[in-house]
């Protein structure tokens, strides 16, 4: 017996050897793992200057002038990359501040979406935009902001490039989606807008163009050029700001709003994804469509799952006050069951589908002339996670 114990007193020392002797190799892999990242990183950042120091050689160009580089202390291979450095392969869309097109940083493999807004009389406006772009960074359902510069008359606010595509397009090309999917897409925008009313932002036009997907497939809500911040129960808002169909009947009928309106207008978007259509009238006569949201009930098609049909009615009721997202906890609503809220927000829930990868198109746009500075105060940004 006591032969056997001390055999067995032997192999259970071996076998703490052996895992000792793993564990000390794991760590000198991991390691040495490091120190070969960091290598490669600081000879990526080295390559980066050695190509942007020829580029401004061979053109003729200084460097950038302050007010155009990123924020003092700020570091990594893009923080003084000047807006003019890009290099503009064509426009990706069009709206009432300007427009936003397709661009690539010069030296790397990055493309980005860069939204240029004209200063005049838009200064409040493009300062609020990059207060609620800073904050939208935090939130995986958001568009995020890598940098902020200007010229003498425009904004630039460089952002990430959503290759999916939007899904008025995935709408549009499918006519309406299976109910897995428009579950899965709606779970992520009631994150994505529950982040910004617990900051207080009200994004004010929700729509399908609005909601783009990354190349992983995870939903993106753009364009905050509307938005709201500093909205509170006790603080609403006014304005008939938004687009015309998506719009609530607050808003319509010109009274005072808040987060409210969000929430209708993502019961028009889920009825676009699961019905195919509005369920208003949608057509091009305004007066129709304002009745309509203002006196009528929703209508669905007789196939409509029920509980996505149930969902739609609660978040198109006609008072705010009584609409789910502000009366009750959508999350708990029957169409979510399935929906692990943890899981989701981390992004460790499977998209339904991987967006191909777009062919891009070389159309090159000729860039303005770079001239004087007259900076809008307190606006130049470069995020910590822009060298990446």
């Amino acid at each position: 017996m006591a032969t056997t114990g001390r055999g067995e007193e032997g192999e259970r020392r071996s076998e703490e050897k052996r895992r000792s002797e793993e564990k000390r190799r794991e760590k000198r892999h991991e390691e040495k793992r490091r120190e070969e990242k960091r290598k490669r990183e600081e000879d990526s950042v080295t390559g980066f200057k050695k190509i942007t120091k020829k580029r401004r050689r061979d053109n003729g160009l200084e460097e950038p002038t302050p007010g155009c580089s990123g924020d003092p202390g700020s570091s990594g291979p893009y923080a003084r990359l000047n807006i003019s450095r890009f290099n503009i392969h064509q426009v990706l869309g069009r709206g009432a501040f300007g427009k936003v097109v397709l661009a690539s940083v010069p030296g790397s493999n990055i493309n980005v979406a860069v939204k240029m807004i004209s200063k005049r009389d838009n200064e409040d406006t493009i300062l609020r935009e990059r207060r609620i772009l800073l904050a939208a960074r935090h939130c995986p359902f958001l568009c995020h902001l890598y940098a902020a510069h200007q010229s003498q008359h425009r904004a630039y606010f460089i952002t990430e490039y959503l290759s999916g595509g939007s899904l008025e397009d995935l709408i549009r090309m499918c006519g309406c989606l299976n109910i897995g999917n428009v579950r899965f897409y709606t779970a992520e925008m009631v994150s994505g807008l529950q982040f910004l009313h617990g900051l207080k932002i009200v994004h004010r036009d929700i729509k399908p163009d609005n909601i783009m997907l990354d190349a992983d497939g995870h939903i993106r809500i753009i364009d905050l050029g509307l938005a709201q911040d500093g909205v509170s129960s006790s603080k609403n808002i006014s304005g008939v700001t938004g687009t015309f169909h998506y719009m609530a009947p607050e808003v319509h009928r010109r009274k005072q709003y808040g987060a409210a309106v969000d929430w209708w207008s993502l019961g028009i978007v889920v009825s676009r994804m699961a019905a195919g259509r509005s369920p208003f009238y949608n057509g091009p006569v305004k007066q129709m469509a304002f009745k309509a949201i203002i006196n009528e009930k929703p209508k669905f098609p007789s196939w409509l799952d029920a509980d996505v049909k149930h969902l739609i009615k609660k978040l198109l009721h006609k008072d705010p006050q009584t609409r789910l997202g502000v009366s009750g906890n959508i999350r708990e609503h029957p169409f979510f069951t399935t929906i692990g809220w943890e899981d989701l927000e981390e992004r460790r829930v499977e998209p339904p589908f991987r967006p191909f990868r777009p062919v891009l198109e070389n159309h090159h746009l000729q860039w303005p002339e770079h001239t004087v500075l007259h900076p809008v105060a307190g606006f130049t940004y470069v995020s910590p996670s822009w060298a990446r």
